[in-house]
C-alpha cells in the first residue's frame, strides 16, 4: 500500500496494535502500513470532514514508546458498489502526510485473505481485520457505534 521501498527500515517499530483516532472527528482507525490506515464504517464527518484530520496514534501495549500526530494527506471512500444517492461508505482509506514510526505485527491483509476473512465474519470489516492481526483496543466496536456517533 506504501511507496516506499523499504518498508521495514532501522526506525521501524513493531508494535502488537496501535491505538489511531482521527481528531478532530473521534473516528478509530486501523494502521494497515506506516502511512495508510483504514477506516470501517466510517462516520459520515470523515465522508465530509470539517477540516483539516490528523491522526494519532499510540503505541499498544501502552508505554512502548511516543504518541505520534502526523497530518492527513488524502481519504478515498470505499462504497458498497450499488451506486446511485443510496450508497453507503463501507470504508476509508486514509494516506498520512508522513511515515509511522510504528509497524503492527499482523498477516498481509491481501485481497486473498481479506475476502475470506470477510465471509467467516459475515462481512463485517473490523472483525475480519482482527482476525488478520490488525486490532483496535476500543472497548466498543468502532464506526457505527464509535466515538463519533452513530451513521
Amino acid at each position: 500500500m506504501s511507496d516506499s521501498s523499504d518498508p521495514m527500515d532501522e526506525s521501524t517499530a513493531l508494535v502488537t496494535a496501535a491505538d489511531v483516532i482521527l481528531e478532530p472527528i473521534g473516528a478509530r482507525a486501523l494502521l494497515v502500513d506506516r502511512d495508510v490506515l483504514l477506516v470501517p464504517d466510517p462516520p459520515p464527518l470523515l465522508v465530509e470532514p470539517p477540516g483539516a484530520l490528523v491522526a494519532v496514534i499510540a503505541p499498544v501495549p501502552e508505554g512502548s514508546g511516543p504518541v505520534e500526530r502526523i497530518g492527513v494527506a488524502d481519504v478515498e471512500h470505499l462504497e458498497n458498489g450499488e451506486g446511485g444517492p443510496s450508497s453507503d461508505v463501507v470504508a476509508s482509506i486514509v494516506r498520512l502526510a508522513g511515515r509511522s514510526r510504528y509497524a503492527v505485527r499482523a498477516e498481509p491483509a491481501t485481497q486473498e485473505r481479506l475476502t475470506e476473512a470477510l465471509f467467516a465474519e459475515g462481512g463485517d470489516l473490523w472483525a475480519a481485520m482482527r482476525e488478520l492481526g490488525y486490532d483496535s483496543p476500543a472497548p466498543d466496536r468502532p464506526g457505527k457505534g464509535g466515538p463519533a456517533g452513530p451513521r
